[in-house]
């Protein structure tokens, strides 16, 4: 394999349901921005329901990355990682409400590692990585702003929630294109 070819994340011909998922996730931000009353009940469902999805896709992507190359494993703990916390965000709403501030930090504190791992492990063969390591830097600290804040307000929550959702589903679909396969270069078999 050539080092110009070498991309941490792996190639999938499943790019179009990462895009997908990022589609999906921009009008339920911009719905919470404009519901925040009924926000907070509903956030635990529909990031429940997202994490279940993309959790399938993640899944999917694990196993379709050429014969098992570079990222499968990644692909695989997040995808098992995300269904498991989206199957107990809708299992049970009030305890999902009670634990939905520590339920984003531990997601964001893993998306935010795998980005910032991902971004050092290319950095010779990605012309961009560091947007890798900034939207890693960023998740982090969405993580900390849950960690340390957990409980300040309903509204708070609901607006970074918000603005959490748009962000997550810009760089989904941003980040889809680099998994994209490139027909250009040949695979290795």
């Amino acid at each position: 394999m050539e080092l110009t070819t070498f991309n941490f994340w792996g190639k999938t011909k499943y790019w179009w349901g990462i895009m997908l998922v990022g589609i999906l996730l921009i009008p339920a931000g911009l719905w919470l921005l404009f519901q925040p009353v009924m926000g907070y009940a509903v956030i635990s469902m529909l990031l429940g329901w997202g994490l279940i999805l993309f959790g399938v896709v993640q899944l999917t992507v694990s196993g379709d990355i050429e014969k098992r190359g570079q990222g499968w494993g990644w692909w695989l703990a997040g995808g098992i990682f995300d269904i498991f916390i989206g199957f107990l965000l809708i299992s049970n709403l009030a305890l999902s409400e009670l634990t939905l501030p520590y339920f984003f930090a531990f997601i964001f504190l893993f998306k935010g590692l795998s980005n910032i791992i991902s971004a050092f492990s290319m950095t010779s063969a990605y012309k961009y990585w560091w947007l890798y390591l900034i939207n890693g830097i960023i998740m982090l600290l969405i993580s900390f702003l849950f960690f340390f804040t957990p409980f300040t307000a309903a509204y708070s929550i609901v607006f970074l929630c918000s603005f959490v959702f748009v962000y997550w589903g810009v760089a989904l679909i941003i980040f889809s294109y680099d998994v994209k396969p490139d027909k250009t270069i040949e695979q290795p078999k």
